[in-house]
C-alpha cells in the first residue's frame, strides 16, 4: 500500500461529511494530483486529491457520511496488492458487529450504515446474510420499499447533503419558519376574455391554473415532493388537490395526472367533483394521492391570502383575485417547505407559472 486517503478536518466544527461523488472509478490508476472524489460539510463541498499515484481502491460509497479521519480510500503500487485490498473495510470509521438476534443472520454494520439504518427505520432483519453492510446498501434496500401508501404512487429518493441539514436544524428551532412565501401578481383580463365562448366547453379560469401548475411542475419536481428525515421524496406523478368549501366542511377532491389533462379535461373533473362534493358523494379515492394543494379564493374577490401546506406534500399554492380592480389583478402565492426547496426555485418556479398563464390570453 502506497498510502491512504483520509477525511482531513477543514474546519474546527465540522467533523462529519458525505461522500458526494467519485471522480475516478474504483480500480484504475491515478496520478499524484488527480482529483478523486467531492465531499459536502455543513460548510461547502470540496474536493479531495490524490497525494500521490497508485491503483484506486475505494472504501466508501456515494452517499456515505464519514467522520474526520475516515479511510475514504487506498493507493496501491501494483495491480496485486489492489485485488488483496478488501473494499468497506475503513469505511465510516470502525465496523460494529450486531447480534445474531438483531441482525437476523451476522450481518456487519459500518458505522455509516448503522446511522443510515437508524435513519430508515428499517430492522437490521432485512439485511439477513449481506455481510458487511453500509450505508449505501442500506438506502438501496429503503428505496426499493419506498412508496407512498397512497394513490399519489411510487417516489424517487433523493438524500439531503449536510449543508442542508444544518439549514434544517437552525430553521426548525423557530416555530413556523420553515413554511416560507412567494407571490406574483398579474392581470386576468386578457386570460379571461380569451376563454370567453371556448366550445365546447369554455374552461375556467381555475382549471387553466391548475393545467399549468401541473405543467411547471415537472420542470420543478423538487417541489412536487415531501419532506422525509434526511430525504426528500420526489413523487412520479403529479396529482393536483383543489381545496374546496361550499357549506359543507372543507375537502380537497384530487385530479390525478393533471399533468396529462387539457384545461377542458380538468374543468369537467373540477365540475363533476363540486357536484360530488355537493351531493356528499365525494370517496376517498376522490381525496386522497395529492402531491400539491391549490386553494382558490379569487371568486371571493380576496387578492392575496397564504394556504396551509398539507400533509406529505412541499407546495400549497394559494389563487386570489379581485373582480372590482382594474384589469381584475390575480395573485398565486407559493407557500413551500424550505426544508425541500429554496426561494430562488420557488421563484423560478413562479415566474413559469405566470409567463404560461399570461399566454393564455395572447
Amino acid at each position: 500500500m502506497l498510502a491512504e486517503i483520509k477525511l482531513p478536518l477543514e474546519h474546527p466544527n465540522d467533523t462529519e461529511a458525505e461522500i458526494v461523488q467519485w471522480l475516478v472509478e474504483d480500480g484504475h490508476w491515478v496520478d499524484a494530483g488527480t482529483d478523486l472524489l467531492e465531499v459536502e460539510s455543513t460548510k461547502a463541498v470540496n474536493v479531495i486529491g490524490a497525494e500521490s499515484s497508485g491503483y484506486l481502491r475505494r472504501h466508501v460509497a456515494v452517499g456515505d457520511t464519514v467522520t474526520t479521519g475516515a479511510v475514504l480510500a487506498r493507493l496501491h503500487a501494483t495491480a496485486e496488492e489492489l485485488a488483496g485490498d478488501v473494499p468497506g473495510a475503513g469505511e465510516g470509521g470502525a465496523e460494529v458487529t450486531p447480534s445474531e438476534e438483531d441482525s437476523g443472520g451476522g450481518a456487519r454494520f459500518s458505522e455509516g450504515g448503522q446511522r443510515e439504518l437508524a435513519a430508515s427505520g428499517l430492522s437490521p432483519a432485512l439485511f439477513r446474510g449481506r455481510g458487511l453492510v453500509t450505508a449505501q446498501i442500506v438506502r438501496e434496500v429503503a428505496e426499493s420499499l419506498a412508496s407512498t401508501g397512497g394513490a399519489a404512487g411510487p417516489v424517487q429518493r433523493h438524500a439531503i447533503g449536510p449543508a442542508k441539514q444544518t439549514e434544517i436544524d437552525r430553521l426548525s428551532a423557530g416555530a413556523g419558519a420553515l413554511a416560507s412565501a412567494l407571490t406574483v401578481r398579474f392581470d386576468s383580463a386578457p386570460t379571461r376574455a380569451a376563454l370567453l365562448g371556448q366550445q365546447p366547453v369554455q374552461p375556467l379560469v381555475l382549471a387553466v391554473v391548475v393545467h399549468a401548475v401541473a405543467q411547471v411542475l415537472r420542470e420543478f419536481p423538487e417541489l412536487n415532493s415531501r419532506f422525509a428525515g434526511r430525504y426528500a421524496e420526489h413523487y412520479t406523478r403529479v396529482n393536483v388537490a383543489v381545496a374546496v368549501d361550499l357549506g359543507q366542511g372543507l375537502r380537497a377532491p384530487v385530479i390525478k395526472d393533471a399533468d396529462r389533462s387539457d384545461p377542458v379535461e380538468i374543468t369537467i373533473a373540477l365540475l363533476d367533483a363540486m357536484a360530488a362534493y355537493q351531493q356528499r358523494r365525494l370517496s376517498d379515492a376522490d381525496l386522497s394521492g395529492g402531491t400539491v394543494t391549490v386553494s382558490d379564493l379569487s371568486g371571493e374577490d380576496i387578492l392575496q391570502f397564504h394556504p396551509l401546506i398539507n400533509q406529505d406534500q412541499t407546495l400549497a399554492l394559494g389563487v386570489g383575485g379581485d373582480s372590482r380592480l382594474p384589469g381584475h389583478p390575480m395573485t398565486v402565492t407559493a407557500v413551500f417547505d424550505h426544508r425541500v426547496s429554496t426561494g430562488r426555485t420557488v421563484a423560478a418556479f413562479l415566474g413559469r407559472l405566470k409567463t404560461r398563464l399570461l399566454e393564455v390570453g395572447q
